[in-house]
């Protein structure tokens, strides 16, 4: 399969994948730390998240994708969208009193959309818990980290 994975500068999905035999990349606007340029565009996602496209590695090398992506995996910034930012954004009584932060999480869900509505068939999009001032669509999943082996708890929600 061809697999786009938005917002990995890790590269920790890509490799995976890219073990399983499929034709996978990382993007991202910042440099991958995950050792494989060849693997990796950086580059704003959006104008790739529909297929029908060519871009460049950073290994300079360039690929065509021709048709859509057969899945696109993402992992969009969560900052302003999360429910443990609330106490940032609300004063008592659910008034917004930081309206620079409201505007940002406007953008976030903009963004967050973008892969929701990006034309594939298969989409899998990574956030923590939102608040419901933002109204994403449903998680089709909840998972924590220990149920992977990880101390840590973060609820971690799947749409799709």
């Amino acid at each position: 399969m061809k697999i786009l994975i938005a917002c990995e500068e890790s590269q920790a999905v890509c490799t995976e994948m890219r073990k399983l035999g499929h034709e996978a990349y990382s993007c991202d606007i910042e440099p991958c730390s995950g050792g494989h340029p060849e693997w990796h565009i950086q580059a704003d996602v959006l104008p790739l998240l529909n297929g029908n496209c060519e871009f460049k590695t950073v290994d300079g090398m360039v690929h065509k994708i021709v048709g859509k992506w057969d899945m696109l995996i993402a992992f969009p910034p969560c900052t302003y969208l999360s429910n443990v930012g609330a106490p940032h954004l609300f004063a008592g009584g659910g008034k917004i009193k930081n309206q620079e932060r409201y505007e940002k999480g406007l953008q976030a869900k903009e963004f967050f959309m973008q892969f929701y509505n990006a034309d594939c068939d298969k989409i899998a999009i990574e956030n923590p818990t939102p608040m419901r001032i933002w109204n994403l669509p449903n998680k089709s999943q909840v998972v924590q980290p220990w149920q992977f082996g990880h101390e840590v708890q973060k609820r971690t929600q799947l749409s799709s």
